[in-house]
């Protein structure tokens, strides 16, 4: 299948000015002669043309060839403008698909890119969250990566490990001759862990920028979790009534305050009840509520702090990870005399109902935003925070190997597993189950 030529549609479907269908593969130039009867086209050159199937105009289009290597892919590649209808766009791929050329899997492009050295696994990856992007800070993580800064400084950790491996392979050809500074070989493992540590460290708040951050609304039945919900999203998302325990499941849906991207969850009032499908949204909401790095811990102004409200805080204070804001709710009712907190966290007091909420996304954004904050060194998924992990695990071995005075081939197991960790991070190292898995959520076409 890596040798077939490959098309797809590479513009979303629907309605628009312009599709582009993107080809690769050996048989591109053929596929240009047959449907534009050019033989040898000029590579980056903007041409214009009719397609045409058995005579019959489909589309009036322009499209560029760009000769391997110097393409996306690194192979040879056609791109095709035409106008952007769902019919005409589809007509075009079918004729194309026909002239002996298979479909293209999802991020398959992208896949020949990293196979054929256009890029690095890295790179591939940014590529795709900066598509899918749906914060500010995402945005930035994903753009910081496409830079290729992390990249140039990983591969110079991989220099400075082959260089030291490199030594001590000749020290043990010839022992006679060469003589290893073991000083030396710690000082440069010992930075390099250092670095590498910094970055691992820091993977967290690259990860929360691409996939959001957790935040948890809690609080007892008919508190206004769900009226909280639906002002945050601004839309009516959650179902409101006054019937205590009308949300029996947790429901969570995405929100983005000022550039962060918050996945929200609406959980199930916490309270015990033989309610056989309110006692499983329970379990769940508590499970939310462990997961989460923010809590909400909604509070009803009408009725002052209950024992149910003391019941559920006692359930999520042990969570020493988390941060709490107290958000007292319905505050268009004076109630003030009445209403006391006995916990020492942040509050705020909304009116969910009115939309008077924004002191709360004020007091969310401080909370969450050091947590998004990146540089152009920062990882953002958890298989590049593995990698490096790895990493540095074998890395911590050869200097333990050192310390100890291990034999040199010891040492240099160690110190080439802490390559391969790099290696896996950069995909230099790859197997075919790790890209499908990583450009199977790829969009078709990319």
């Amino acid at each position: 299948m890596i040798f077939d030529t490959i098309a797809a549609i590479s513009s979303p479907l629907g309605t628009g000015a312009i599709s582009v269908i993107r080809i690769s593969g050996d048989k591109t130039k053929k596929l240009i002669e047959d449907i534009f009867g050019i033989n040898n086209p000029e590579p980056k050159k903007m041409y214009y043309g009719w397609v045409k199937e058995n005579n019959e105009i489909i589309d009036e289009v322009t499209w560029v060839y760009h000769k391997g290597p110097r393409s996306y892919t690194g192979e040879d590649m056609l791109e095709i403008f035409g106008h952007g209808g769902i019919l005409v766009t589809k007509k075009i791929l079918n004729l194309i698909i026909s002239k002996g050329l298979r479909e293209a899997l999802p991020g398959e492009f992208s896949k020949r890119a990293v196979m054929n050295k256009k890029m690095d696994l890295v790179k591939a990856e940014a590529i795709n969250e900066l598509i899918h992007a749906n914060s500010d800070y995402a945005l930035k993580a994903a753009a910081n990566q496409m830079e290729g800064k992390l990249s140039e400084q990983i591969n110079n950790f991989k220099k400075e490990l082959f260089n030291i491996a490199a030594r001590i392979e000749v020290e043990m050809d010839y022992p006679e001759d060469f003589e290893v500074d073991n000083f030396e070989f710690l000082n440069s493992l010992n930075n390099i862990r250092e670095e590498l540590y910094y970055l691992y460290e820091n993977a967290d708040n690259g990860i929360s920028a691409i996939e959001g951050i957790k935040m948890a609304i809690v609080g007892k039945p008919n508190a206004g979790k769900s009226t909280l919900l639906n002002a945050l999203l601004r839309k009516d998302r959650a179902i409101v009534t006054d019937i205590p325990g009308t949300t029996r499941d947790t429901i969570e849906e995405s929100l983005n305050i000022r550039g962060i991207l918050i996945r929200t969850i609406d959980t199930a009032g916490i309270r015990e009840t033989e309610d056989v499908v309110e006692k499983i949204g329970v379990e769940r909401s508590l499970k939310a509520i462990e997961e989460s790095k923010l809590i909400l811990f909604v509070l009803d102004n009408s009725t002052g702090v209950e024992d149910y409200d003391i019941e559920i805080y006692e359930k999520i204070k042990h969570y020493n990870d988390k941060e709490i804001i107290i958000v007292i709710n319905k505050s268009d009712i004076n109630n003030e005399d009445k209403f006391d907190i006995p916990w020492n966290h942040d509050v705020v007091k909304i009116s969910a109902a009115t939309g008077r909420i924004k002191e709360l996304e004020d007091k969310i954004f401080d909370k969450l935003k050091d947590s998004v904050i990146t540089n152009e060194l920062t990882l953002t998924n958890e298989r590049q925070k593995n990698a490096v992990k790895k990493a540095i695990d074998s890395i911590s071995k050869a200097i333990e190997g050192i310390q100890l005075g291990l034999t040199n081939d010891a040492i240099m197991f160690d110190v080439r597993k802490a390559i391969e960790g790099l290696n896996e991070l950069t995909g230099e190292d790859y197997t075919e189950t790790l890209l499908d898995n990583i450009f199977g959520n790829f969009c078709v076409g990319k």
